[in-house]
């Protein structure tokens, strides 16, 4: 899986607001797929926090709904994810891609590209395939975006199978808040500096074009079996390159929400709190935190 797909699988639910540029057939008839996710239970001095991982794309086949996840859900008072994927986040991402994500007048993406690079990019076009005249308009990292969001609605995963949506499209009149807005998410990933963006999205199709993966990827599957120990060094082996954006979409992040948190659990009331599951495992995950700060914290 490569950097992209793993921050869009994992770690930046924004990516769930994406429209996928290849359809899904609704028509295929899967096999369910029982999934068994660690659930945390966080108790403070007066509000208690379930903590769970999300994957935001899926395959529609994964039935994560345990018994253990539908109690904690129907007990909590207040549901809170990473954004919260509702049409003003919608509106708010189209208006984040229309200021930051397209090339100024006159400029197109295939001119900016080496020629390997292009031969690379129409190849990965004609694979998903993708209209090309509107690739050509967006800066590298949204069609980089977009080649992944493709990619992975074509091998049948999808951000309406994803936890986040699910969860979210049945909140059942519960409130619904966010941790963070799309506007934070999406500048994670935008760089401000257009050589290294340029530089990035050309080694990053010299290494995935043309590659296909059907299979439910390594990480799903440490979810799917509840292995947060699994899903922590899978996370670690996908950051260990990445020192500046390990820091950035990871450590920071985790840091920031613990402090979130812990004003939360000073209120009297039950919290469902799911952000991406590489935020929640191994020493740096946030239930590792809060138990740094001396809230006690069931689960592995």
């Amino acid at each position: 899986m490569s950097l992209r797909k793993f921050l869009t699988t994992t770690l930046l639910a924004a990516f769930a607001l994406v429209r996928p540029a290849v359809a899904d057939d609704a028509s295929i008839v899967y096999a369910k797929i029982p999934a068994h996710p660690t659930l945390w239970t966080v108790h403070g001095p007066k509000g208690t926090a379930y903590l769970f991982g999300s994957v935001h794309v899926l395959p529609p086949q994964v039935d994560w709904h345990t018994k253990e996840v539908d109690n904690a859900i129907a007990r909590s008072d207040v549901l809170i994810f990473e954004v919260v994927l509702d049409s003003d986040a919608q509106q708010r991402m189209q208006d984040y891609i229309k200021a930051h994500g397209l090339l100024p007048a006159g400029q197109h993406l295939h001119d900016l590209i080496s020629p390997d690079a292009r031969r690379e990019l129409d190849a990965e076009v004609a694979r998903l395939p993708l209209p090309p005249e509107a690739l050509d308009r967006m800066r590298p990292w949204l069609a980089a975006l977009t080649l992944d969001v493709a990619d992975i609605t074509k091998n049948h995963y999808s951000a309406a199978s994803g936890v986040d949506v699910q969860l979210q499209a049945n909140a059942r009149g519960k409130p619904v808040m966010s941790l963070e807005t799309v506007e934070q998410q999406l500048a994670l990933i935008a760089p401000a500096d257009p050589k290294t963006e340029l530089e990035a999205f050309e080694s990053d199709l010299k290494s995935s074009a043309g590659k296909e993966d059907n299979k439910v990827g390594p990480l799903i599957d440490a979810w799917i079996h509840g292995r947060p120990d699994r899903i922590a060094s899978l996370t670690q082996k996908e950051l260990a390159n990445y020192p500046r954006a390990k820091k950035l979409l990871f450590d920071d992040r985790n840091k920031a929400w613990v402090e979130k948190i812990a004003s939360f659990l000073a209120q009297p009331k039950v919290y469902f709190i799911t952000v991406g599951a590489a935020h929640l495992a191994g020493p740096h995950g946030v239930p590792a935190l809060l138990r740094v700060r001396g809230f006690l914290v069931q689960g592995p």
